[in-house]
């Protein structure tokens, strides 16, 4: 890719930031935290878009960039303006390559699994997800065990919402995100994921995941009072974010086949407000 190709990525990938449920990188932080929020941010979505989008092999799109990554963490010289990004935050941050790595992995299992049960989903989490809230606590300089951890129920949280979200757009693409035993639990079939507006079995198994989602956001949640200054504001905005999206379904009666239940800013504001003044949970 030449570096005109890396600024139209990075172009894009900053229009869909505005799209997200949480905020990507506040104008409010340090310019230093925000160059590396959106480098993590537009390497994320370049590898999400490739297994998504890419022509040709896309598994191996995304091991060319798993390579160019070990490259980076090699001291050696990457073709890829993309991954090229990420080197400040190797550099200057210390970030190790398994998030990185991890991420590329999630869409490889994207190109051959499009069905799950809810402990594959959580498995898929741990790469698809999980890896941005370890990166973001890097960056803050604040990355423990114990706060990843309780990141990792943070960002489980958000992607299970973000896939309840999108259960049509997933459909379409040949791949229910929702876990196969719960389909059978509520006597939902997949073909029920096609109408255009969703049944009463297809609301009920959306309130329990939604809810599913939501008590992992409030595990996530107890990562705050450990967190200050920039580093505290920003997860709080991840949180509110989540929790924001979480209720807009629940105000489309858990229907998201009709349409995308979006959280409007003001929704947002309230929820972050909350996760930033008082206890979490």
């Amino acid at each position: 890719m030449t570096a005109a190709g890396a600024t139209s990525v990075e172009s894009s990938a900053l229009d869909k930031a505005a799209n997200e449920n949480f905020p990507v990188a506040l104008r409010v932080l340090p310019g230093r935290v925000r160059r590396h929020l959106n480098a993590l941010y537009c390497y994320a979505r370049y590898v999400d878009d490739l297994g998504d989008e890419a022509p040709g092999d896309r598994a191996a799109a995304l091991r060319d960039v798993a390579a160019q990554v070990r490259l980076v963490y090699a001291g050696g010289e990457v073709a890829d303006p993309v991954v090229a990004g990420l080197r400040p935050l190797v550099t200057e941050v210390g970030v190790p390559a398994d998030p990185f790595l991890r991420l590329v992995e999630a869409n490889l299992v994207d190109q051959r699994v499009t069905r799950y049960t809810f402990a594959e989903l959580l498995d898929y989490c741990r790469l698809s997800a999980n890896p941005v809230g370890e990166v973001v606590l890097h960056i803050f300089g604040v990355a423990t065990p114990e706060r990843i951890e309780l990141s990792d129920h943070l960002c489980t949280g958000l992607q299970l919402v973000e896939h309840w979200q999108d259960v049509a757009e997933d459909r379409r693409l040949g791949r229910v995100y929702l876990p196969q035993e719960d389909l059978r639990l509520f006597g939902v079939r997949e073909q029920d994921l096609d109408a255009p507006q969703a049944g009463e079995a297809v609301r009920a198994l959306l309130a329990f995941e939604t809810g599913r989602a939501l008590a992992y956001l409030d595990a996530g949640a107890l990562l705050l009072p450990s967190l200050r200054g920039w580093a505290r504001l920003a997860v709080s905005g991840y949180l509110a974010g989540g929790r924001a999206a979480a209720a807009a379904i629940v105000r489309a009666g858990h229907d998201t086949l009709s349409g995308t239940p979006r959280a409007g800013r003001r929704q947002v504001a309230a929820a972050w407000l909350r996760a930033s003044v008082r206890s979490p949970g």
